[in-house]
């Protein structure tokens, strides 16, 4: 009866441990997608603002890659990396996420445009494509990020 009892006891503790820990993995997971979506969210107001095309490009490029992730596609080393070490790109954090299912789609999308504008000959359109990649940011940040 012993035995069972303290069977049990180190399963509970396990339980715990792995709840405790699960949580801790989640809570984060929740914070580096956070810096990640303030890093990217500035840089696309940086592309938005900027005065020139090359550096428009440069910052929508930075926001690219917080998307992406190193190694994610359109990920491009040249253009830097602001949110290097903040997590592992919000596509794939997000992917991480209990609640990707509901964003994922929005993520994508920001994604797709910035992979867009980057491209974008003109001034105006890479700044278009940094207001709207900014804009969908903000909407998965407001739901939860």
């Amino acid at each position: 009866m012993m035995h069972d009892a303290t069977r049990w006891l180190t399963a509970s503790a396990l339980g715990v441990a792995l709840i405790v820990g699960a949580t801790a993995l989640a809570q984060a997971t929740q914070e580096a997608l956070d810096t990640q979506l303030a890093t990217a969210t500035q840089h696309a107001e940086f592309a938005m603002n900027a005065d020139e095309h090359a550096a428009a490009v440069r910052h929508l490029g930075h926001v690219l890659n917080c998307i992406a992730g190193e190694g994610g596609e359109g990920f491009d080393g040249a253009w830097g990396h602001p949110c290097d070490g903040q997590g592992d790109g919000i596509m794939t954090d997000v992917a991480a996420h209990p609640q990707s299912a509901d964003v994922m789609l929005v993520v994508e999308a920001a994604h797709a445009l910035a992979m867009q504008g980057v491209q974008a000959e003109s001034l105006g359109a890479v700044q278009a494509a940094a207001a709207g990649v900014r804009a969908l940011l903000m909407v998965v940040a407001d739901f939860g990020g």
